[in-house]
């Protein structure tokens, strides 16, 4: 919950603030109630980051759809991929013809209000994001694989715990992320929060999995924009 807890105090400094944008982290997932009820009771947009949460639900509901935009990534190392690119989700024809024109340099071929037309009008700025028909079969194709990969990525994470956890030089040299209350996760990635009387260690610990082709990266957190320049 320290998105929630974030925003409030954010709000009462930034009151022109007008959208969340909430990152799904590793699977993971804030109360999602909590933060639909701060979002509502603000008046603001909610974008959701999913990239590394697709097939994640919060009561039994998927990751994604909660807010006015959800977005997911087909990179190859996330639970499904496509080669490249992504994928973006809305609630109404409005946001979706935007997007729609967006994808394309802001070209109005393909809204309803051009259906008939096959003529050249750019009607708002944009950029050239649109998939090639041999990624989206690539896509479609994982899709049907999803439930099983995300079965898979669970039970690879429950085995690698419990080795490590049954290892004769296992002394809680770690702590492993659980799954918040309410949450089914897809999983991405295998954080670890080593031990506060490690973090000396620390540097030298990630030297030694790098170098024996394990790769790391540190966890995403806090805020990403630096005070007043908003």
């Amino acid at each position: 919950m320290k998105i929630i807890v974030w925003m409030k105090r954010y709000s009462k400094k930034k009151s022109n603030a007008r959208a969340i944008m909430n990152i799904h982290i590793l699977g993971n997932s804030p109360d999602m109630d909590k933060l639909i009820n701060f979002v509502k009771s603000k008046k603001m947009y909610l974008i959701e980051d999913t990239c590394e949460a697709l097939g994640s639900k919060f009561k039994n509901k998927f990751l994604g759809t909660f807010g006015d935009f959800g977005t997911y990534s087909f990179y190859y190392s996330h639970q499904i991929t496509s080669g490249e690119g992504g994928m973006i989700v809305c609630k109404n024809k409005e946001d979706y013809e935007l997007i729609h024109s967006l994808r394309s340099h802001g070209w109005d071929r393909g809204l309803s209000s051009n259906k008939k037309k096959n003529n050249f009008n750019f009607i708002n700025s944009g950029f050239n994001l649109r998939p090639m028909d041999l990624t989206a079969a690539i896509g479609l194709s994982q899709l049907k694989r999803l439930n099983s990969m995300i079965k898979l990525r669970s039970k690879n994470r429950k085995l690698i715990i419990n080795k490590i956890k049954h290892h004769y030089r296992w002394n809680n040299q770690f702590d492993f992320f659980n799954p918040n209350k309410n949450l089914k996760p897809s999983w991405f990635g295998l954080p670890l929060l080593i031990n506060k009387r490690l973090l000396k260690k620390k540097e030298k610990f990630i030297q030694y999995l790098n170098q024996s082709g394990v790769e790391t990266r540190p966890i995403l957190s806090g805020n990403f924009f630096e005070s007043g320049k908003l």
